[in-house]
């Protein structure tokens, strides 16, 4: 079931969004029979992180005490959070980790922020955290990032005018399978859906962890992914919410090796679809579940989360070979 959304513009919060670049509102997409992608790579700075950096950063301008915010990031976090500051008028330092791809580096700096390379993905985090100079604003514990994702629940809703069956999202910090189960548990307690769709969390190999605390897939997971470099973090402070998003949606958790990726990224490319190798792992899961006969129900979405523009290099050595 499904009622009347027209009159219902927001979930999110009372928080004047001082700063908006044009986030939200992605195309989703009919990508062959049961299954839709919903196109967040199409944000503006290319990926759905711009949704939560929004509402963040409004946050941290309306406040007015703060000039410098800290984040830490593989590289879309960062930026997104980079640009938003931009158009506050904030200085954006951003702890990367030391493998972060050139194309990612190159927009950090391009928006103007400090980019400081620090170590592995945990480093960088750990690092984040400690610096006092600024304020720390990152999606891995920030609420409104979680906040200003939300609607993604809600625009999938209104786009097919029904609950999905089930949705296929990648895990790293988690934010966005927890804006999921917020925006559509909000949804069912406003009495607009009756259900919620069964969520799969979709990590990589070497950093899943929710392997031991859900029930897990592991697809062509021979070595700790080298491509999915926005999926490489295991420090997960809300790692328990994140479990019981997928296991109270019904839902389990499917572990992606890098053979798999670049066949999913493959397709998706030569269909039109720019992804990045961490959101080609949904896609990837996706195809494991066909092959393998594992009911997803007749109305999947799998989330595209991240442009593979960002590194069209290395996307186009991956393809050729």
């Amino acid at each position: 079931m499904v009622n009347d959304l027209s009159e219902l513009k927001s979930l999110s919060p009372c928080i004047k969004r001082s700063v908006v670049l044009g986030e939200g509102r992605t195309p989703l997409i009919n990508f062959h029979g049961n299954l839709y992608l919903k196109l967040e790579n199409l944000n503006p700075t290319g990926s759905f992180k711009d949704r939560g950096a929004a509402l963040a950063i409004s946050w941290v301008k309306n406040v007015g005490k703060f000039k410098t915010v800290i984040e830490d990031s593989s590289g879309n976090a960062g930026i997104a959070v980079s640009a938003y500051s931009a158009g506050a008028g904030l200085k954006a330092r951003i702890y990367v980790p030391s493998t972060i791809p050139e194309g990612k580096y190159l927009m950090l700096r391009v928006f103007g922020a400090e980019v400081i390379k620090a170590g592995t993905r945990n480093d960088a985090h750990r690092k984040a955290t400690s610096d006092r100079e600024g304020l720390y604003v990152g999606h891995v514990i920030n609420p409104l990032f979680i906040e200003g994702m939300k609607d993604i629940a809600l625009e999938i809703v209104k786009d097919l005018r029904s609950v999905p069956d089930t949705i296929l999202a990648p895990v790293a910090s988690g934010t966005l399978i927890l804006a999921l189960w917020k925006g559509f548990n909000e949804l069912r307690e406003l009495g607009l859906i009756d259900r919620i769709p069964r969520l799969i969390s979709v990590q990589a190999c070497g950093y899943s962890t929710l392997k031991d605390m859900v029930k897990t897939y592991y697809i062509e997971c021979d070595h700790p992914s080298e491509l999915a470099d926005a999926l490489r973090l295991t420090i997960v402070p809300r790692i328990n919410q994140i479990a019981n998003a997928v296991k109270g949606s019904s839902g389990f958790n499917m572990v992606v090796g890098d053979k798999a990726l670049v066949k999913a990224l493959k397709e998706l490319w030569v269909r039109g679809i720019t992804a990045e190798p961490s959101s080609a792992a949904t896609y990837a899961a996706y195809r494991y579940a066909m092959k393998e006969g594992i009911d997803l129900g007749n109305l999947v979405v799998a989330i595209i989360t991240g442009s593979g523009l960002k590194y069209v290099k290395d996307i186009g050595r991956l393809i050729a070979t």
